[in-house]
């Protein structure tokens, strides 16, 4: 390890020469710094940008989709009868609905004399349950099995059907409830039963058959029904629920109560406009935060003379007259509306998008298949607004060829650089402190030797004299 002796011998305030003839040194760090700096503004300037434009992209969902935007909207007279909703494919229109009777599930009960005591074996065998047309489920019965356990055994083999054991205080009657509504989802039990070997009886496990008009055991609570209604003068349209989506294109229609009397209302289905306006309105409002964007990081402030970071920027120039002209364009191949203007979407004296609402909505009113049309065009050369307004955001903020992505990959490279040139300053410059502190306390070393030689000669010098003058003072 070196000793720094300091200008000890020279007198030099060493460390004051090397710290300012380093800061000299430092000089174009200080630059690179700044450069630096002014890189990180305008990184940070297009992130603001980047972030705005993306803004303006998901304002822009749906918007280009015919599918997004086609909506329809269904009302009930008398939502006591019916309720109603429509689906994207539905036909605008006004019926008539009469509820004449809703859809019933088919339910069996035990009757009275094949009710059942609380702990008392059901008897032994085979239940055969089929629900309509359905597949013939098979269920065991042991000698031991109570309603209790017979009735869970039901439900636990998912027949179609739902067994519920109800106690009157005295005794517990068995019934059953056929999950699916219609008349043809009657339910057929029949049984094998090798407890007395009589199937048909009211005996053990026969006290559960029905039959239908063969043998009926249990009695029927509630019969199996269709729903029934006519529409426009269409009368006795059977289904198998009260859900009905296939009678009017689009429109499902759930009933809810059939009366004797006061069992019409009217249906209504219109188109719902509502959603392509606030998807308007959406759009307008980020775009206009991007035109706010561009004011700010490109304006001038004539009294301090200062321009802002983003003032005449080539890639910001290019994006704002980009987007200008989408704005500003036609549409080809739409017959009533070719530019933004037409559907009451107009640039104001501030340069800002806004909306004409009665203009809008008598456009949409009208003529709503044009307004579609301008919007979501996909055919090439002739594409909707929407369409080139969201193909061109993609491109500008594609994250591996998108101008944005170039731009800001550049100043990042333009920021490494730098960065790497101030490491190579400072390496050099400590290299040079090293060696220079070296030189000086070699410099500080060498004139200490001078010295001591100097004062060995003085010495000596001295001492020649003092001999000489003792030799002469002898003579």
């Amino acid at each position: 390890m070196s000793i720094s002796v300091g200008g000890l011998m020279s007198g030099l305030d060493t460390n004051d020469i090397i710290a300012q003839l380093k800061s000299v040194q430092q000089k174009p760090i200080l630059k690179l710094q700044r450069q630096e700096a002014d890189c990180q503004v305008e990184l940070s300037a297009y992130g603001n940008l980047q972030s705005a434009l993306s803004s303006l992209k998901s304002a822009m969902d749906g918007l280009d989709s015919a599918n997004d935007l086609t909506s329809f909207s269904a009302s009930s007279g008398d939502t006591d009868l019916f309720t109603v909703s429509a689906a994207g494919n539905a036909v605008t229109g006004s019926y008539s609905i009469t509820v004449q009777q809703l859809a019933g599930a088919h339910k069996l009960a035990s009757k009275e004399a094949g009710a059942f005591s609380g702990e008392e074996p059901v008897g032994q065998g085979i239940i055969s349950l089929k629900v309509g047309t359905g597949s013939t489920v098979d269920i065991g019965v042991s000698a031991t099995d109570t309603i209790d356990d017979v009735s869970q055994a039901i439900n636990d083999a998912n027949a179609g059907v739902q067994a519920t054991v109800i106690f009157d205080g005295t005794k517990y009657f068995f019934t059953l409830t056929a999950e699916e509504t219609g008349e043809e989802n009657v339910i057929n039990l029949t049984v094998a039963d090798t407890g007395d070997g009589d199937n048909i009886n009211m005996n053990g496990l026969s006290r559960l058959v029905y039959d239908k008009d063969v043998t009926e055991n249990l009695a029927q609570s509630q019969s199996a029904a269709d729903s029934i209604i006519t529409i426009d003068g269409v009368a006795d349209i059977h289904r198998n629920s009260n859900t009905i989506d296939d009678v009017i294109k689009g429109v499902t229609i759930t009933l809810e109560s059939a009366p004797d009397t006061d069992n019409q209302a009217d249906l209504t289905v219109s188109r719902n406009t509502s959603e392509i306006v606030l998807k308007i309105d959406s759009f307008v409002s980020a775009y206009n935060n991007v035109l706010d964007f561009f004011d700010s990081a490109q304006g001038y402030n004539a009294e301090s003379g200062t321009a802002e970071v983003l003032m005449g920027d080539a890639t910001t120039n290019n994006i704002r007259n980009h987007l200008d002209r989408l704005v500003t364009g036609t549409v080809p191949g739409v017959e009533t509306f070719s530019r933004l203007s037409d559907l009451g979407i107009t640039l104001n004296r501030a340069g800002r998008l806004e909306v004409d609402s009665s203009t809008l909505n008598n456009a949409l009113d009208d003529d709503f298949d044009d307004a579609l049309l301008f919007f979501t065009q996909s055919t090439e050369a002739s594409e909707g607004f929407a369409v080139r307004m969201v193909d061109a955001l993609d491109l500008l903020l594609d994250s591996t060829d998108g101008m944005l992505n170039v731009r800001t990959d550049g100043i990042q490279n333009s920021i490494d650089d730098m960065h790497d040139q101030v490491e190579r300053i400072e390496m050099r410059i400590s290299t040079w402190e090293v060696r220079t502190r070296a030189q000086f306390n070699t410099l500080e070393l060498l004139l200490a030797e001078y010295q001591n030689t100097g004062d060995y000669l003085s010495q000596q010098i001295t001492g020649m004299q003092n001999l000489n003058n003792y030799v002469s003072n002898r003579g």
